[in-house]
């Protein structure tokens, strides 16, 4: 019984979205999981690692979102981020260390030190400076 893990192609890299569970039959079988796309164009893949630890992937598959895209507010960041609508979003400092994830539509970076940040959101990438 190995796990399908679920990847959504943004910010230039393969992104885990979810996981389900397989039934461990050599029959088919069936699965279905709750997408949340980002805006424009989205690919998805699944994928299972077997027991030799080699990751086999599915062909992927494109989806066309018709939400409009997400924007974040302010470029100077005190304490929250605002985005325009529920995203995806990865911060990382300026070593390339991610230092938040998660989804929303803010983001609490008060306990963040002062500086530069590079974020990616819905599908794209961007920067914000810590003050």
């Amino acid at each position: 019984k190995l796990p399908y893990i679920i990847e959504q192609f943004r910010w230039n890299k393969w992104v885990k979205v979810g996981e389900e569970g397989g039934n461990g039959k050599k029959s088919a079988n069936d699965y279905t999981f709750k997408i949340t796309p980002h805006s424009g164009e989205n690919k998805f893949r699944v994928k299972q690692i077997d027991y030799s630890r080699r990751p086999r992937y599915s062909s992927s598959v494109k989806h066309r979102s018709k939400k409009p895209p997400v924007t974040f507010a302010p470029q100077k960041v005190k304490d929250v981020i605002i985005f325009s609508d529920n995203t995806m979003y990865e911060i990382y400092d300026a070593y390339g260390n991610i230092v938040k994830k998660g989804f929303g539509k803010d983001v609490d970076v008060s306990n963040l030190k002062r500086g530069t940040y590079y974020i990616n959101y819905d599908k794209e990438m961007g920067k914000f400076l810590k003050k």
